[in-house]
């Protein structure tokens, strides 16, 4: 008699046993789902982030056109801020999935060329265009 009281206590033991099994393996799935819906809104906000920069710097041309002392402050000023912005950009770029990052480090270089003062900045505003909007293209086709 103690034989087969003993039998249903071990079966059913190994029964629940397998129940977290299963669990675990959907939130494993659902934890990595959310870590890439956060990895995606990430990089959106990262393009944004550069379409924002670009257009500022192609707003900074008017104080870069003209050669008074006024506007080469205001253009300063501007310039300080974007690059406190495209530093910002690195740092979480830099967070990034290697997939991810290799594609938006290298708009770095001309977002800090287009909002600068240099004469030429424009030229690196229309290079950061054309490069923001192919990383899009291939992040978000």
């Amino acid at each position: 008699m103690k034989l087969c009281a003993l039998l249903p206590t071990v079966i059913l033991f190994a029964a629940c046993s397998n129940q977290p099994a299963a669990v675990n393996v959907v939130d494993v799935n659902k934890q990595a789902r959310n870590k890439q819906i956060a990895i995606t809104n990430e990089v959106k906000q990262l393009t944004t982030l550069a379409q924002k920069l670009e257009k500022q710097g192609r707003g900074m041309e008017i104080y870069r056109q003209a050669g008074n002392a006024a506007n080469l402050r205001e253009c300063n000023r501007a310039m300080e801020d974007g690059q406190k912005e495209i530093k910002d950009f690195e740092t979480r770029t830099g967070n990034l999935p290697d997939d991810y990052k290799s594609r938006l480090i290298p708009l770095t270089a001309d977002l800090t060329a287009c909002v600068s003062c240099e004469k030429k900045a424009l030229e690196s505003c229309v290079k950061s265009r054309a490069a923001i909007n192919q990383v899009i293209k291939e992040i978000f086709p």
